[in-house]
């Protein structure tokens, strides 16, 4: 016998959770307005089998957007709905299969005309607890009638990963926990490891521009797919492009308002403070470091994500002046010969982890990699192609289908 659930919508006035690292700029989102209404086919007040809750690129949402509403998709915005309205029509006999939202967050590049807005890095960091939100209020609602499918897009799709490498290590008594994720979509994402498939075929055999290296997803591992075009450089970038990363880092902390372009230039002297600051405690922190085979620019990586490792025990540490001139004096005199060592294997190091700079001219980057990064949102079923857009609404669909089966059969 099913129980009648009554369902109350939820998602209306959904928006970013504000916390000790979120920007200070951040507002809840707004209800729908007289103009804006969800999809006829949209079922995500009503707790269906799957909902997917999707993440759209840079300068595609804000923090006051309205998760349920459905504006006109057009080729410079709402990519996404390329893939959630299609997999709501494929499910539009069996109502209650399948719902979306799409998350509020700021989506910006720090670029703003008079007054600063929110950096990348703020951006992502407002998205990731958006997210996180949208997932617990809906589990409290819900309970396990629901699973869900993260859906991100550039952006979006580091966003994701985030959410998705946090949540795939908790455990079982978590209120949102790896078994409420029926799946992972990442499109066009700049962390995507180097040659990683790509829908279930063989990917380009670059990766992300943040990051290549391959990722733990703890119990979501098995369940995240890529979709990666070719020369797109968020996730198809050569190997080996340490100083692209590290400028990357720099920059995404950074305000640029076209009218005060000083804000830039104290933006920049204030990160590389600030990660120079990290970096010392870093490497006094870790005793080995000068034994081991990282070097100052891997160092130097690491710290320029704000959000890096942000359970480490020295993520917050303060060194004392005494500290610092302790190990000041160390490189100096008993350390010399190490730190010297350490310096002069940086030059090879350096080399090689630059290597793939080249490419970037050599290779088609420059004048296809905007192209492919915006070639995802084909949907046409009635065309000869199948393409990327049609083939994770099948994805999509087969996960909603399979658990509503799952779930009628336990009725």
């Amino acid at each position: 016998m099913t129980v009648p659930v009554v369902c109350t919508p939820i998602f209306a006035v959904a928006g970013p959770a504000v916390g000790s690292s979120g920007s200070s700029n951040v507002s809840s989102a707004t209800g729908p307005s007289n103009q804006e209404h969800p999809d006829s086919n949209n079922y995500a007040d009503d707790c269906p089998n799957i909902l997917i809750v999707s993440v759209s690129g840079a300068t595609d949402s804000t923090v006051r957007r309205n998760p349920m509403s459905e504006p006109e998709a057009k080729p410079w915005s709402n990519w996404l709905s390329s893939i959630t309205v299609p997999t709501g029509e494929r499910n539009a006999d069996d109502p209650g299969t399948v719902g979306w939202v799409y998350v509020p967050y700021s989506s910006t590049y720090g670029l703003g005309l008079l007054d600063p807005v929110t950096t990348y890095q703020d951006s992502v960091t407002e998205g990731v607890a958006s997210t996180n939100k949208i997932l617990d209020d809906n589990k409290r609602k819900c309970g396990d009638r629901t699973k869900y499918v993260l859906l991100g897009y550039s952006m979006g799709a580091e966003v994701v990963e985030r959410v998705s490498r946090e949540l795939g290590h908790r455990d079982d008594s978590a209120l949102v926990n790896p078994d409420d994720l029926a799946g992972v979509v990442l499109i066009g994402d700049p962390y995507r490891p180097s040659g990683a498939p790509s829908l279930g075929e063989p990917g380009p055999s670059g990766g992300g521009f943040m990051s290549s290296e391959p990722a733990d997803y703890g119990r979501l591992t098995g369940k995240v797919v890529y979709s990666c075009n070719p020369y797109d450089m968020a996730c198809d970038a050569p190997k080996n492009i340490a100083v692209l990363e590290l400028a990357l880092g720099v920059l995404g902390q950074m305000h640029f308002t076209l009218l005060n372009p000083g804000q830039a230039v104290s933006d920049f002297a204030a990160v590389i403070g600030a990660m120079t600051a990290r970096s010392i405690v870093y490497i006094v922190t870790h005793k080995d470091w000068f034994d081991s085979d990282e070097s100052f620019l891997d160092v130097f990586l690491e710290v320029s994500d704000r959000s890096y490792d942000p359970d480490a025990p020295d993520r917050d540490l303060q060194l004392t002046d005494e500290q610092v001139l302790n190990a000041i004096t160390w490189a100096r005199g008993p350390g010399s010969k190490v730190v010297k060592a350490k310096l002069e294997a940086e030059g090879a190091g350096f080399a090689e982890d630059n290597s793939g700079v080249v490419d970037l001219v050599v290779k088609p980057y420059i004048f296809l990699g905007l192209i492919e990064h915006m070639a995802y949102w084909t949907y046409n079923p009635n065309d000869p192609w199948y393409s990327k857009s049609e083939r994770i609404v099948d994805w999509i669909t087969e996960l909603a289908r399979s658990e509503k089966s799952v779930s009628n059969s336990g009725n």
